[in-house]
């Protein structure tokens, strides 16, 4: 690696959706609490941990069903990393979806699109959301926004038909384990697999960068 400082691992957790008054106001502010005591904890293990590792600290943020991201702008500004993902009303007509995601990958705030087609291949399933993936990569390729491919195996995110879209749209992308422990960070070779059956460029890849330039990209998308 030449001596290079790679960004390894990132921590992200899901926002919550909840909205409301009363109980669910306080429950969120109870939550926020909690992330900002996570982001804390990254900073000290930062200041602490091996050289050359850094954990970045990150969240991902629903999609609204208008597009705008469930989460506050002072929240997400100071983070490394916002991904920006559909986790309701996946059967959207392929208009609505699209113009959804239209307005979600060309926001500054967002660096990653998630789990685009929202699918689930294992168990009971789930098909995948409809849109008009020329547009929306296109989109993610014009905003500089990175195209996740999915590593979980239930998702495995997006199918080689759209990702090779994708490719073809100039697009960026991240491979993510979206992991929810730690032995399930090894997923990260099936999304290798998948980037390269689909001949994904490794320096496409945004988790396959230098720590510095990915930190200079999120910065740039921010600004």
């Amino acid at each position: 690696m030449g001596g290079r400082r790679r960004a390894r691992p990132a921590a992200r957790r899901h926002h919550p959706g909840a909205r409301g008054a009363g109980p669910l106001r306080r429950r969120r502010r109870h939550r926020r609490l909690n992330r900002r005591a996570q982001w804390a904890l990254v900073a000290d293990c930062n200041d602490a941990g091996e050289a050359g590792v850094r954990v970045l600290d990150g969240i991902e943020v629903d999609i609204l069903e208008d597009g705008g991201l469930d989460a506050d702008r002072d929240l997400l500004a100071p983070l490394a990393v916002v991904v920006a993902s559909v986790h309701s009303k996946l059967r959207m007509d392929a208009p609505a979806m699209t113009a959804r995601l239209l307005r979600a990958v060309r926001d500054p705030a967002v660096d990653i699109l998630g789990h685009c087609t929202g699918r689930m291949v294992t168990g009971r399933g789930r098909p995948p959301s409809s849109f008009d993936a020329r547009r929306v990569f296109a989109a993610c390729a014009e905003a500089g926004t990175a195209v996740e491919i999915n590593a979980r195996p239930e998702r495995l995110d997006p199918p080689d038909e759209l990702l090779a879209v994708a490719v073809d749209a100039g697009c960026l992308f991240s491979i993510d384990t979206d992991a929810h422990a730690p032995g399930q960070l090894d997923w990260a070779a099936n999304g290798v697999r998948k980037a390269v059956a689909c001949g994904v460029d490794p320096e496409r890849v945004v988790t396959n960068w230098p720590l510095e330039r990915l930190l200079a990209w999120t910065r740039a998308k921010g600004a």
